[in-house]
């Protein structure tokens, strides 16, 4: 998910992300980091991991899902943690008792988004943060204890997407970096290139992820690795993938239709979106008048009329909708024979629970008829799931999503 507001007026184009606002770098000399080789980041040199060297990278067969995809079925995102400028601005830190507390509930992995360039120098070497990076091994030996799979994602690098050509070297160092760190991790980790390619990203992302995919392959010739699509992971866009031969690759989307349901409320996003009181599915009993920001953007505006007035099958905030995503993925992954994961989704508090909970079991019921892995969107200010101190679940959309 992503803070910023500006992305949000490519109006059909929208896919929810999370996230950030501007870019946060470390300048030369701070944070703790001294620039020096990738491999010395967090103690001694991470050990070879069992992968083997790149000459073992896998030729990829159209149709065979990578066996480590299996450990990505039912996850949860870990949202608005470490993906703040630092932990806890947004409200958020990941608890020592949040991945048992996961485990225990039936979820096989956790997404984690990860502000990886607000804490890398901005010169090169472009150096990790060793504090910061200690902090995510942290959570990595909490969710190898709690035997939950990791999807380990760099997130909210705005600067990248404004100017690829410019921080190209820093995007690839920071991965170099990673990849070496985390080279010894099991098979049950894996590494997602950037969190929704978007804005100069949707032109120059398929360079730029070969680029990071061969940086990768050096240290982990076999990691499972998740590629976005451009346009936010827009289901739509996953033709626009162009992959090397490499049998450990899987495309990513987020399905978070129907948007004006889903965000209702949520001024980050953008004006047009503070109409509250939208039900799932439509129309509703009465009909709802928007806001008028929504009224003079003529996408929002054609949005609400067909709201008001069409049935349920037809309706914008609809399960037509979601079989539109549905088939947007199915028909890239017969084409493609790419395995697909969804890696955020889910309606936020602003509307009435039962129409949240009515919307979870039927993305959740959807993704398992086509075998599609899944991470829920989840973090304590917007779509607060859990409370592991408490011990408690948000019940209506927990059970909806995982039956008891």
């Amino acid at each position: 998910m992503f803070r910023s507001t500006s992305h949000l007026y490519l109006a059909l184009a929208l896919v929810a992300c999370s996230g950030s606002g501007t870019d946060g770098t470390i300048s030369a000399g701070t944070g703790g980091a001294t620039p020096g080789t990738f491999t010395s980041l967090g103690g001694a040199p991470a050990s070879p991991g069992s992968a083997g060297n790149a000459a073992n990278t896998q030729p990829f067969v159209p149709g065979a899902s990578p066996a480590a995809a299996s450990h990505f079925m039912k996850g949860i995102n870990l949202g608005n943690r470490l993906e703040a400028p630092n932990e806890g601005d947004w409200g958020g830190k990941i608890l020592e008792t949040d991945l048992p507390f996961i485990a225990k509930r039936g979820f096989d992995h956790v997404r984690i988004p990860v502000r990886f360039s607000g804490h890398a120098l901005a010169t090169s070497p472009f150096t990790i943060d060793a504090t910061f990076l200690s902090r995510v091994d942290t959570v990595l030996d909490q969710a190898a204890q709690a035997k939950l799979g990791v999807v380990l994602d760099l997130h909210a690098y705005d600067a990248l997407a404004a100017d690829p050509v410019g921080q190209r070297e820093r995007f690839l160092a920071i991965w170099e970096q990673l990849a070496s760190h985390y080279q010894a991790q099991p098979d049950n980790v894996a590494f997602e290139l950037l969190n929704e390619p978007y804005k100069q990203l949707d032109t120059a992302w398929n360079e730029l992820l070969s680029a990071a995919i061969q940086t990768i392959r050096t240290t982990n010739p076999t990691r499972l690795l998740v590629v976005d699509a451009v346009s936010w992971a827009d289901p739509t866009q996953l033709t626009r993938l162009i992959l090397p031969d490499d049998a450990n690759i899987i495309a990513a989307v987020h399905l978070y239709e129907p948007k004006l349901f889903s965000f209702q409320g949520k001024s980050w996003v953008g004006p047009e979106f503070m109409t509250t009181g939208i039900v799932f599915p439509g129309p509703p009993s009465t009909p709802v008048t928007p806001v008028a920001a929504a009224t003079a953007a003529s996408w929002t505006k054609n949005w609400f009329d067909a709201y008001n007035t069409k049935p349920s099958e037809t309706n914008p905030s609809g399960p037509a909708t979601i079989a539109t995503q549905i088939a947007a993925v199915t028909a890239y992954r017969s084409s493609s024979g790419r395995t697909v994961y969804n890696g955020e989704w889910g309606p936020q508090d602003g509307g009435d629970m039962e129409s949240r909970a009515r919307l979870v079991t039927l993305v959740q019921k959807e993704c398992e008829k086509a075998g599609i892995g899944w991470a829920i969107w989840e973090d304590t200010t917007n779509m607060k799931l859990f409370d592991s101190a408490a011990e408690t679940w948000e019940a209506s959309i927990i059970d909806a999503l995982l039956p008891p």
